[in-house]
């Protein structure tokens, strides 16, 4: 064996050795905690291929992954009480109005960054008809409309009211509230009907 070969086997020999005692390499830290460990940040330029990725169990916090306007990505922790989220659900408790009626409700949700939907409305006093026959078929109507920039609820029975007037009623009415940033917005799209009862989107706005 010749000197120059004989230097190459060591070599070899070394890296192979030093690669099993330091299996773990870090980048501005001394004690990594993975193969590959960064402490600070990244630029990629190119794709990530992830070759496994672990379920998610019961007793894991949910994260979401959000690249922002800025091409930095960043954390999205929904269990965080105060911190963003993909979608909010507030139930909102609306005691003593009129009889049955709310006319008004502002939420001062700002309409200019999020949509709010009313998903379910509940009247927790007994109604009766205002008709002669006095049946009680009446049918809840909510929605939510956006005035002066925040969104706003309607509430009511149309033709009832309550049994008993003097009663102290509530309304539980619950909202889904999701950020316009996390959404995609379609907008608006007119249907002419041309007097008729039937209708069709000329194309789905989704496949």
């Amino acid at each position: 064996m010749t000197y120059k070969n004989l230097y190459l086997f060591m070599g070899l020999f070394l890296m192979c050795a030093l690669s099993q005692v330091h299996s773990q390499v870090g980048i501005n830290t001394t004690t990594p905690r993975k193969a590959l460990e960064v402490a600070g940040s990244m630029k990629i330029s190119d794709s990530i291929e992830i070759s496994q990725i672990n379920a998610l169990k019961d007793i894991d916090t949910s994260t979401f992954l959000i690249q922002d306007n800025q091409q930095f990505v960043k954390t999205l922790d929904v269990s965080n009480p105060i911190g963003e989220a993909l979608g909010y659900i507030q139930v909102y408790l609306i005691e003593n109005p009129n009889l049955d009626w709310v006319l008004d409700f502002d939420t001062k949700v700002n309409a200019n960054d999020y949509v709010l939907n009313t998903i379910s409305a509940h009247f927790n006093r007994e109604l009766v008809m205002n008709t002669s026959d006095g049946r009680n078929s009446s049918v809840p109507y909510t929605s939510a409309f956006v005035r002066n920039g925040t969104w706003h609820i309607i509430a009511d029975y149309p033709s009832a009211a309550n049994k008993n007037s003097s009663e102290i009623g509530t309304w539980t009415i619950t909202t889904l509230i999701y950020s316009k940033d996390l959404s995609k917005q379609f907008g608006t799209v007119n249907i002419p009907m041309n007097n008729g009862s039937n209708g069709s989107a000329t194309t789905p706005i989704i496949n």
